[in-house]
Protein backbone atom coordinates (compact mmCIF):
# COMPACT_ATOMS: atom_id res chain seq x y z
CA UNK A 1 0.00 0.00 0.00
CA UNK A 2 1.33 3.44 -0.93
CA UNK A 3 2.25 6.01 1.69
CA UNK A 4 -0.50 8.42 0.58
CA UNK A 5 -3.09 5.69 1.01
CA UNK A 6 -1.81 4.83 4.49
CA UNK A 7 -1.89 8.48 5.52
CA UNK A 8 -5.40 8.93 4.13
CA UNK A 9 -6.70 5.85 5.95
CA UNK A 10 -5.03 6.90 9.20
CA UNK A 11 -6.61 10.37 9.02
CA UNK A 12 -10.01 8.98 8.03
CA UNK A 13 -10.06 6.63 11.03
CA UNK A 14 -8.53 9.01 13.53
CA UNK A 15 -10.37 9.52 16.82
CA UNK A 16 -11.33 13.09 15.94
CA UNK A 17 -12.56 12.54 12.39
CA UNK A 18 -13.81 8.96 12.43
CA UNK A 19 -17.47 10.02 12.70
CA UNK A 20 -17.30 13.17 10.57
CA UNK A 21 -19.33 11.71 7.70
CA UNK A 22 -20.53 15.03 6.30
CA UNK A 23 -16.98 16.34 6.22
CA UNK A 24 -15.73 13.23 4.40
CA UNK A 25 -18.59 13.36 1.90
CA UNK A 26 -17.28 16.77 0.85
CA UNK A 27 -13.60 15.87 0.90
CA UNK A 28 -13.87 12.46 -0.84
CA UNK A 29 -14.29 13.80 -4.45
CA UNK A 30 -11.14 15.90 -4.02
CA UNK A 31 -9.21 12.96 -2.57
CA UNK A 32 -10.41 10.69 -5.38
CA UNK A 33 -9.22 13.25 -7.95
CA UNK A 34 -5.79 13.54 -6.33
CA UNK A 35 -5.39 9.76 -6.19
CA UNK A 36 -6.42 9.41 -9.84
CA UNK A 37 -3.87 12.01 -10.94
CA UNK A 38 -1.04 10.67 -8.78
CA UNK A 39 -1.56 7.03 -9.75
CA UNK A 40 -2.64 7.30 -13.36
CA UNK A 41 -0.33 4.35 -14.11
CA UNK A 42 -2.09 2.26 -11.50
CA UNK A 43 -1.72 1.48 -7.81
CA UNK A 44 0.67 -1.38 -7.19
CA UNK A 45 -0.55 -4.28 -5.11
CA UNK A 46 1.38 -7.43 -4.19
CA UNK A 47 -1.46 -9.89 -3.71
CA UNK A 48 -0.87 -12.34 -0.85
CA UNK A 49 2.82 -11.48 -0.92
CA UNK A 50 3.41 -13.28 -4.21
CA UNK A 51 1.92 -11.56 -7.28
CA UNK A 52 2.50 -7.91 -8.19
CA UNK A 53 -0.27 -6.26 -10.19
CA UNK A 54 -1.45 -2.72 -10.91
CA UNK A 55 -5.02 -1.61 -10.23
CA UNK A 56 -7.00 1.42 -11.34
CA UNK A 57 -7.20 4.01 -8.52
CA UNK A 58 -10.95 3.46 -8.16
CA UNK A 59 -10.24 -0.12 -7.01
CA UNK A 60 -7.83 0.95 -4.29
CA UNK A 61 -10.16 -0.61 -1.72
CA UNK A 62 -8.89 -4.05 -2.81
CA UNK A 63 -6.30 -5.09 -0.27
CA UNK A 64 -3.17 -7.18 -0.70
CA UNK A 65 -4.74 -10.09 1.19
CA UNK A 66 -7.23 -11.74 -1.14
CA UNK A 67 -8.58 -15.29 -0.71
CA UNK A 68 -5.12 -16.44 0.41
CA UNK A 69 -5.80 -20.19 0.63
CA UNK A 70 -7.44 -20.44 -2.79
CA UNK A 71 -4.88 -18.08 -4.30
CA UNK A 72 -1.89 -20.07 -3.06
CA UNK A 73 -3.34 -23.41 -4.15
CA UNK A 74 -4.31 -22.21 -7.62
CA UNK A 75 -1.09 -20.33 -8.32
CA UNK A 76 0.95 -23.41 -7.40
CA UNK A 77 -1.09 -25.46 -9.86
CA UNK A 78 -0.43 -23.42 -13.02
CA UNK A 79 2.70 -23.70 -15.12
CA UNK A 80 4.32 -21.74 -17.98
CA UNK A 81 2.59 -22.61 -21.24
CA UNK A 82 -0.76 -23.47 -19.62
CA UNK A 83 -4.13 -22.50 -21.07
CA UNK A 84 -6.38 -21.31 -18.24
CA UNK A 85 -10.04 -20.27 -18.25
CA UNK A 86 -11.15 -17.76 -15.62
CA UNK A 87 -14.96 -18.02 -15.60
CA UNK A 88 -16.37 -15.14 -13.59
CA UNK A 89 -13.25 -12.98 -13.70
CA UNK A 90 -14.71 -9.89 -11.95
CA UNK A 91 -12.12 -7.08 -12.46
CA UNK A 92 -9.28 -9.50 -13.11
CA UNK A 93 -7.26 -10.16 -9.96
CA UNK A 94 -6.85 -13.85 -10.72
CA UNK A 95 -6.64 -13.20 -14.46
CA UNK A 96 -3.70 -10.82 -14.03
CA UNK A 97 -1.71 -13.09 -11.74
CA UNK A 98 -2.42 -16.23 -13.76
CA UNK A 99 -1.50 -14.58 -17.05
CA UNK A 100 1.90 -13.62 -15.66
CA UNK A 101 2.49 -17.16 -14.44
CA UNK A 102 1.56 -18.92 -17.72
CA UNK A 103 4.16 -16.94 -19.67
CA UNK A 104 5.83 -17.79 -21.93
CA UNK A 105 3.53 -19.56 -24.34
CA UNK A 106 0.40 -19.72 -22.20
CA UNK A 107 -2.94 -17.93 -22.28
CA UNK A 108 -5.77 -16.95 -19.95
CA UNK A 109 -9.32 -16.72 -21.29
CA UNK A 110 -11.27 -14.40 -18.99
CA UNK A 111 -15.09 -14.47 -19.01
CA UNK A 112 -17.07 -11.69 -17.31
CA UNK A 113 -20.63 -10.64 -18.22
CA UNK A 114 -21.16 -7.65 -15.92
CA UNK A 115 -20.50 -4.46 -17.95
CA UNK A 116 -18.86 -2.49 -15.12
CA UNK A 117 -16.69 -5.41 -14.04
CA UNK A 118 -15.74 -6.18 -17.64
CA UNK A 119 -14.68 -2.56 -18.14
CA UNK A 120 -12.43 -2.81 -15.07
CA UNK A 121 -11.10 -6.17 -16.26
CA UNK A 122 -10.26 -4.76 -19.71
CA UNK A 123 -8.51 -1.72 -18.27
CA UNK A 124 -6.51 -3.85 -15.86
CA UNK A 125 -5.31 -6.17 -18.61
CA UNK A 126 -4.11 -3.17 -20.63
CA UNK A 127 -2.63 -1.40 -17.58
CA UNK A 128 -0.54 -4.47 -16.75
CA UNK A 129 0.64 -4.99 -20.35
CA UNK A 130 -1.01 -8.40 -20.66
CA UNK A 131 -3.16 -7.97 -23.76
CA UNK A 132 -1.15 -10.56 -25.70
CA UNK A 133 -1.63 -13.17 -22.97
CA UNK A 134 -5.29 -12.59 -22.06
CA UNK A 135 -8.31 -13.26 -24.25
CA UNK A 136 -11.33 -11.30 -23.02
CA UNK A 137 -14.89 -12.52 -23.43
CA UNK A 138 -17.87 -10.48 -22.21
CA UNK A 139 -20.40 -13.25 -21.75
CA UNK A 140 -22.14 -15.56 -19.33
CA UNK A 141 -20.76 -19.10 -19.49
CA UNK A 142 -23.55 -21.65 -19.45
CA UNK A 143 -24.97 -24.85 -20.88
CA UNK A 144 -26.40 -23.40 -24.12
CA UNK A 145 -25.22 -20.77 -26.58
CA UNK A 146 -27.59 -17.83 -26.85
CA UNK A 147 -28.62 -14.97 -24.58
CA UNK A 148 -29.98 -14.58 -21.06
CA UNK A 149 -31.39 -11.82 -18.86
CA UNK A 150 -28.67 -10.63 -16.52
CA UNK A 151 -28.96 -8.39 -13.47
CA UNK A 152 -25.89 -6.15 -13.54
CA UNK A 153 -24.19 -5.47 -10.23
CA UNK A 154 -25.42 -8.58 -8.42
CA UNK A 155 -22.44 -10.82 -9.08
CA UNK A 156 -20.43 -12.33 -11.86
CA UNK A 157 -23.15 -14.49 -13.37
CA UNK A 158 -26.47 -13.28 -11.95
CA UNK A 159 -28.98 -14.85 -14.27
CA UNK A 160 -32.51 -13.55 -13.69
CA UNK A 161 -35.05 -16.23 -12.87
CA UNK A 162 -38.62 -15.94 -14.09
CA UNK A 163 -40.65 -13.93 -11.63
CA UNK A 164 -37.61 -12.27 -10.08
CA UNK A 165 -38.87 -9.21 -8.28
CA UNK A 166 -35.64 -7.25 -8.45
CA UNK A 167 -35.94 -3.57 -9.26
CA UNK A 168 -32.91 -3.37 -11.56
CA UNK A 169 -33.71 -3.59 -15.24
CA UNK A 170 -32.02 -6.76 -16.51
CA UNK A 171 -29.72 -6.71 -19.51
CA UNK A 172 -29.68 -9.28 -22.25
CA UNK A 173 -26.18 -10.70 -22.43
CA UNK A 174 -24.52 -13.34 -24.56
CA UNK A 175 -24.25 -16.89 -23.29
CA UNK A 176 -21.46 -19.17 -24.50
CA UNK A 177 -20.52 -22.76 -23.81
CA UNK A 178 -16.93 -23.66 -23.11
CA UNK A 179 -17.38 -26.37 -25.73
CA UNK A 180 -18.06 -23.63 -28.28
CA UNK A 181 -15.24 -21.31 -27.25
CA UNK A 182 -12.72 -24.14 -26.88
CA UNK A 183 -13.98 -26.29 -29.73
CA UNK A 184 -10.56 -27.55 -30.80
CA UNK A 185 -8.39 -26.29 -27.95
CA UNK A 186 -7.10 -27.91 -24.82
CA UNK A 187 -7.58 -26.44 -21.38
CA UNK A 188 -5.13 -27.09 -18.56
CA UNK A 189 -6.82 -25.36 -15.61
CA UNK A 190 -10.39 -24.14 -15.18
CA UNK A 191 -11.48 -21.66 -12.49
CA UNK A 192 -15.20 -21.11 -11.90
CA UNK A 193 -16.81 -18.41 -9.74
CA UNK A 194 -20.36 -17.87 -10.98
CA UNK A 195 -22.56 -17.30 -7.93
CA UNK A 196 -24.44 -20.60 -7.99
CA UNK A 197 -24.41 -21.54 -11.69
CA UNK A 198 -21.37 -23.81 -11.42
CA UNK A 199 -23.10 -26.90 -12.80
CA UNK A 200 -24.36 -25.08 -15.90
CA UNK A 201 -20.79 -24.10 -16.75
CA UNK A 202 -19.74 -27.75 -16.50
CA UNK A 203 -22.73 -28.96 -18.52
CA UNK A 204 -21.67 -26.63 -21.32
CA UNK A 205 -18.18 -28.20 -21.24
CA UNK A 206 -19.10 -31.90 -21.43
CA UNK A 207 -17.29 -32.35 -24.73
CA UNK A 208 -14.11 -30.80 -23.37
CA UNK A 209 -14.32 -32.67 -20.06
CA UNK A 210 -14.81 -35.99 -21.87
CA UNK A 211 -11.80 -35.59 -24.14
CA UNK A 212 -8.67 -37.01 -22.43
CA UNK A 213 -6.41 -35.06 -24.78
CA UNK A 214 -7.99 -31.67 -24.04
CA UNK A 215 -9.60 -31.80 -20.59
CA UNK A 216 -8.17 -29.71 -17.73
CA UNK A 217 -6.06 -31.43 -15.11
CA UNK A 218 -7.72 -29.35 -12.38
CA UNK A 219 -11.00 -27.45 -11.94
CA UNK A 220 -11.25 -24.88 -9.15
CA UNK A 221 -14.89 -24.23 -8.24
CA UNK A 222 -16.24 -21.70 -5.78
CA UNK A 223 -19.45 -23.44 -4.72
CA UNK A 224 -22.57 -21.51 -3.69
CA UNK A 225 -25.09 -24.12 -2.45
CA UNK A 226 -27.36 -21.40 -1.02
CA UNK A 227 -27.96 -20.24 -4.63
CA UNK A 228 -28.60 -23.63 -6.22
CA UNK A 229 -32.40 -23.54 -6.23
CA UNK A 230 -32.77 -21.56 -9.47
CA UNK A 231 -30.34 -23.66 -11.59
CA UNK A 232 -31.72 -26.87 -9.97
CA UNK A 233 -28.30 -27.92 -8.73
CA UNK A 234 -27.68 -30.25 -5.81
CA UNK A 235 -24.52 -31.54 -4.17
CA UNK A 236 -25.21 -34.94 -5.70
CA UNK A 237 -25.80 -33.63 -9.25
CA UNK A 238 -22.64 -31.51 -9.25
CA UNK A 239 -20.39 -34.21 -7.82
CA UNK A 240 -21.91 -36.88 -10.08
CA UNK A 241 -21.23 -34.76 -13.15
CA UNK A 242 -17.59 -34.34 -12.16
CA UNK A 243 -17.27 -38.06 -11.39
CA UNK A 244 -18.76 -39.10 -14.75
CA UNK A 245 -16.25 -36.82 -16.46
CA UNK A 246 -13.40 -38.57 -14.67
CA UNK A 247 -12.66 -36.24 -11.76
CA UNK A 248 -12.20 -36.72 -8.03
CA UNK A 249 -13.26 -33.69 -6.00
CA UNK A 250 -11.34 -32.44 -2.94
CA UNK A 251 -11.52 -29.64 -0.44
CA UNK A 252 -8.38 -27.47 -0.35
CA UNK A 253 -7.35 -29.40 2.76
CA UNK A 254 -6.97 -32.53 0.63
CA UNK A 255 -10.06 -34.28 2.01
CA UNK A 256 -12.25 -35.98 -0.59
CA UNK A 257 -15.60 -34.21 -0.94
CA UNK A 258 -18.53 -36.45 -0.02
CA UNK A 259 -21.15 -33.71 0.15
CA UNK A 260 -21.25 -29.97 -0.47
CA UNK A 261 -23.41 -28.17 2.05
CA UNK A 262 -21.63 -24.86 2.55
CA UNK A 263 -20.04 -22.04 0.60
CA UNK A 264 -16.36 -22.54 -0.20
CA UNK A 265 -13.82 -23.84 -2.68
CA UNK A 266 -13.45 -27.35 -4.07
CA UNK A 267 -10.91 -28.70 -6.55
CA UNK A 268 -11.71 -31.44 -9.06
CA UNK A 269 -8.63 -33.33 -10.23
CA UNK A 270 -8.35 -35.83 -13.09
CA UNK A 271 -8.46 -39.35 -11.67
CA UNK A 272 -5.54 -40.64 -13.72
CA UNK A 273 -3.25 -37.66 -13.11
CA UNK A 274 -2.69 -37.14 -9.39
CA UNK A 275 -4.33 -36.44 -6.09
CA UNK A 276 -3.90 -33.32 -4.00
Amino acid sequence: MHALERIGIAIRHSRWLKRADRFWDGVRPIYDKVISLMYRNGIRRVINGSDAIRLLPRYRGITEVYEPDVWRHLMQCVQPGDIVADVGAYVGLYTLALSQRVRPGGKVIAFEPDPASFEGLSHHVALNGLAETVELCQAVVGCEDGAVAFAAGRGSESHVAAGDGGSAEPLMVRVVRLDSVLRDERLDVLKIDVEGYEELVLQGARGLLSDPLRKPRAIYIEVHPYAWAAPLTTSESLLDLLRVCGYVTYFLSGEVVQKINRYGEVVAVREQSCRL
